[in-house]
C-alpha cells in the first residue's frame, strides 16, 4: 500500500471506530497529507469524503476534475459547476448526492468557518482526527524533515555569516536567494505550491519581540540578536534559531545566556515517549521562574513541526498532549527584556524509542555565537 493509500486506511479505521457515516477533508495541507496533491483551493471548495467500507470520493469543481482524476490513490470523483453556481451545480447540492442530510458526518479542525456554517445542515463534528495522524510521522516524513532540518541550518549559517556589527538587515537579506539555490541545487526542484525559505535576523533590542517582523533598517550592534531560519521544503518543516553577539557580550548578558542554554538542556532531558508536554513546559518554566525571569517569559516551551512549521503536539503547560515516538517538536525556551534583547535557541528535535534525536546541529555555546571576527 502508498503511503497516501495507508494514510487514508488510517483514517478510514478512525471514522468506523467513532462510528460516523463520513468525514469530510478540506484544508489545503490535509488534501496534500492524503493524496500527495498541490492544490490551491481558492474560493472554490473541494472535499475529499472519507466513509467506511467505500473508495474515497473527491468533490471538486469542474476546473480541477481532470487534475484530480490524476491521483494515484484509488477513489471516485464527483464534480460541480463552479463557486458560485446555479440551482444544480453548487458543491452542496453535489455533497447532499452523497451524504444524506441524516448522515453522521466529521470535519476535521481546520475547517474554515465559511464552510462549517455551510455544513450545518449535517451538524457536523469538529473532530481531531486528521491532527493526531499527522502529529506521528512516517520513517518517509521523517527523512523530509530531516532533510529540511539540515538545510534550515545551512539557513542560518549564511544569515549569520552576513552578520557584523554596523550591518542593517537588508544587507543579510540575499541569504534566503543563496539557500534556495543550494536547495534546487541538491534536490533538484523547490515546489513553490509545498515551500517556503525564510532567513531573519532580529537585531537587538528587537530581539526581545520574537513576532515583530525585522525591518530593513534596524542594524546590528551590542547585546543578544536572534537569528532565525524557518523554512518549507518540498512538503516539510525545520526551523533553526541561535541567540548570537556581533560584539562581546556583557556580564549579564552571558549569564542570562547561560541560563536560557540550560532551560532548552532540561528541556530535552525531560522529553522522550510517554512524556506529558504539559509536564516538559513546567519543568522549564519552573526552571526560569526560580531564576527570577518569571515576567521575562512570553511564550511555551515549544510546538510540533511537520507539514506546518507550527502543529501539535504543543510542548505548554497546560497541554494534554502526550509525546510519542515519531513525532517532531521544537524546544526554543526564551527570556525576553524590553529594551535590551531577546535570548532564545530554537532546535527541531524527532522523539524516538528511548528518548529524542536533534535533527538541527549548530553550535549553541556563547563561544561559537559570539561573532566578532
Amino acid at each position: 500500500m502508498t503511503e497516501h493509500a495507508t494514510r487514508l486506511a488510517n483514517l478510514e479505521k478512525a471514522v468506523t471506530a467513532i462510528g460516523l457515516d463520513a468525514f469530510l477533508i478540506s484544508t489545503k495541507d490535509s488534501i496534500y497529507y492524503f493524496t500527495g496533491f498541490r492544490y490551491e483551493p481558492f474560493e472554490r471548495p473541494f472535499f475529499i469524503v472519507v466513509r467506511p467500507g467505500q473508495k474515497p470520493l473527491f468533490l471538486t469543481p469542474r476546473i480541477e476534475a481532470e487534475n484530480m482524476a490524476t491521483i494515484a490513490v484509488p477513489h471516485d470523483l464527483v464534480e460541480y459547476i463552479d463557486y458560485p453556481a446555479p440551482a444544480g451545480g453548487s458543491y452542496l447540492e453535489a455533497l447532499q448526492s452523497i451524504l444524506p442530510t441524516g448522515a453522521t458526518v466529521g470535519v476535521e479542525m481546520m475547517i474554515t468557518g465559511e464552510l462549517l456554517v455551510a455544513l450545518s445542515a449535517w451538524s457536523p463534528q469538529v473532530l481531531p482526527l486528521v491532527e493526531r495522524l499527522r502529529a506521528i510521522k512516517s520513517p518517509t516524513e521523517v527523512n523530509a524533515i530531516r532533510r529540511a532540518a539540515t538545510y534550515s541550518d545551512r539557513g542560518l549559517e549564511l544569515a549569520m555569516g552576513l552578520a557584523a556589527v554596523g550591518r542593517r538587515i537588508s544587507e543579510t537579506d540575499h541569504a534566503n536567494a543563496l539557500l534556495r539555490e543550494e536547495i534546487i541545487a541538491a534536490e533538484g526542484h523547490l515546489d513553490p505550491y509545498t515551500s517556503s525559505v525564510w532567513q531573519g535576523l532580529w537585531a537587538a533590542p528587537f530581539s526581545a519581540q520574537p513576532h515583530r517582523f525585522p525591518e530593513p533598517s534596524d542594524t546590528l550592534g551590542a547585546g543578544p540578536n536572534v537569528g532565525l531560519s524557518f523554512l518549507r521544503v518540498n512538503g516539510y518543516s525545520a526551523e533553526t534559531e541561535r541567540t548570537f553577539f556581533v560584539t562581546q557580550p556583557s556580564r549579564q548578558d552571558a549569564e542570562v545566556f547561560e541560563t536560557m542554554v540550560e532551560a532548552g538542556r532540561i528541556g530535552f532531558a525531560a522529553i522522550g515517549p510517554g512524556v506529558s508536554c504539559h509536564d516538559v513546559d513546567h519543568k522549564v518554566m519552573s526552571f526560569l521562574r526560580a531564576e527570577g525571569f518569571g515576567d521575562n517569559l512570553l511564550h511555551r516551551t515549544g510546538h510540533g513541526i511537520g507539514m506546518g512549521g507550527h502543529e501539535g503536539p504543543w510542548v505548554a503547560e497546560g497541554s494534554d498532549d502526550i509525546l510519542q515516538e515519531n513525532m517532531v517538536i521544537s524546544i526554543e525556551p526564551g527570556i525576553y527584556w524590553r529594551g535590551q534583547g531577546g535570548f532564545r535557541h530554537s532546535d527541531t528535535v524527532l522523539i524516538t524509542a528511548d528518548g529524542y534525536e536533534c535533527l538541527t546541529h549548530l553550535p549553541r555555546d556563547i563561544s561559537a555565537m559570539t561573532l566578532t571576527g
